[in-house]
């Protein structure tokens, strides 16, 4: 049963990549691969391979110290309230829920977006008990049309 106020933060301390980062990322890697396998051997594409993963996995990790992003998510009856933190700058924002028009959510890449009369609101989860939480309660207090 859906309770009366649903909230949540993005990212958690234990999630270091998202679901969709690491998809993309298992892609270029593989496509780096296979592309430097034909001209320079097994070894050197191994390498090129690992030396491309090093060096993503610490860009990212010194951009994440950088940029200290965090998302916190509050629903309640009426409204969702968005508050964006970096470490330079802090952005709010407030949906009706009975603005929102149409919601999607994924439950693979956990996230989703949820159009409004303002306009779209990308949303993010770190697990799928989140997801599951909110959308129990956006069709509870919405009237949004939500696409199968």
């Amino acid at each position: 049963m859906a309770t009366a106020k649903v909230a949540w933060k993005f990212p958690q301390e234990k999630i270091f990549f998202m679901r969709l980062e690491t998809a993309t990322i298992a892609v270029l890697a593989v496509i780096l691969f296979a592309v430097s396998l034909r001209p320079w051997g097994f070894l050197a594409a191994v390498f090129l391979t690992a030396v491309f993963l090093v060096m993503y996995v610490g860009i990212s990790y010194v951009m994440q110290i950088i940029r200290l992003a965090q998302e916190e998510y509050v629903a309640d009856r009426t409204h969702l309230k968005v508050t964006r933190k970096t470490r330079f700058k802090t952005k709010k924002e407030e949906v009706p829920l009975k603005e929102v028009l149409f919601h999607k959510l994924d439950r693979f890449f956990l996230g989703g977006y949820l159009i409004s009369k303002k306009g779209k609101h990308l949303l993010f989860f770190s697990t799928k008990k989140e997801l599951d939480n909110f959308d129990k309660h956006l069709k509870k207090h919405s009237k949004s049309k939500k696409k199968k």
